[in-house]
């Protein structure tokens, strides 16, 4: 029998998620998400490459802009990296006492989920590198690995990969596509929200504005958006394994 991917139910399970959970996940995307966005915005300017056209000055640009910033980017990413993976246990379905034992399962499962993010991403990448379809139908394929990792830990990387790739079968594109109406809608209201903020920022301090205050709305757009792929993802890994066989 084929699979669906049923978006109304995605959209309902998504929102039974967070009434069930709204308080711990606030907790936990307010401090590793919000507060690790925070700190990078407002101490990290944003990266602008000029020549899109040119691919070894963008990617120069790129490397320059990283090399400068390191010290803050990488600290800040793994520290969010921690809180949705705590935030994907979270949601996971197994039996939780308090919100410690998220972080505890998180802290456990980090590194086998960086390295099957890895494997993941360089297989996506890729795919980009061949013909930029296959990269984006692989995003769609691997995007719940996540979700995956935190339901079965201890399953291993292969296997969390494995099945993964089972799971999403039949369903790559429809979920690609799920996750930039979700990127698309997120980002319209964040711009809109983020450049009503710098203007009045401007109004009041001048052209300089408060970017204390900016940057702090910018974190907190970034700090949904997550929260929204999170509970998403979660969805459609719950609807998608119901149709898939443990093997």
């Amino acid at each position: 029998m084929p699979k669906k991917l049923d978006y109304r139910a995605v959209w309902t399970d998504a929102r039974a998620l967070l009434a069930a959970h709204k308080e711990p996940i606030a907790a936990i995307a307010g401090f590793f998400i919000f507060m690790s966005a925070w700190v990078s915005a407002f101490l990290v300017p944003p990266l602008i490459v000029e020549n899109l056209d040119d691919t070894n000055q963008a990617v120069q640009e790129i490397s320059r802009y990283f090399e400068a910033n390191w010290r803050i980017l990488v600290p800040t990413m793994l520290v969010t990296i921690y809180g949705t993976l705590s935030l994907y246990v979270l949601m996971s379905g197994r039996p939780l006492s308090k919100v410690g034992d998220a972080l505890g399962i998180a802290a456990a499962l980090f590194v086998p989920y960086l390295l099957a993010s890895l494997i993941v991403g360089w297989a996506t990448l890729a795919g980009f590198f061949m013909l930029v379809l296959p990269g984006l139908y692989l995003s769609g394929r691997f995007a719940i690995l996540p979700a995956v990792v935190t339901e079965q830990a201890g399953g291993g990387i292969n296997r969390s990969v494995i099945r993964t790739w089972r799971v999403t079968s039949q369903c790559g594109w429809a979920i690609l596509f799920l996750m930039l109406f979700v990127a698309v809608i997120l980002r319209f209201f964040g711009g809109v929200a983020d450049t009503a903020i710098v203007a009045i920022c401007q109004s009041i301090a001048g052209e300089e504005g408060v970017p204390i205050v900016e940057s702090a709305v910018k974190a907190v757009f970034v700090t949904l958006e997550a929260v929204a792929f999170i509970l998403t993802l979660v969805a459609v890994n719950r609807q998608l394994s119901a149709q898939t066989p443990h093997q």
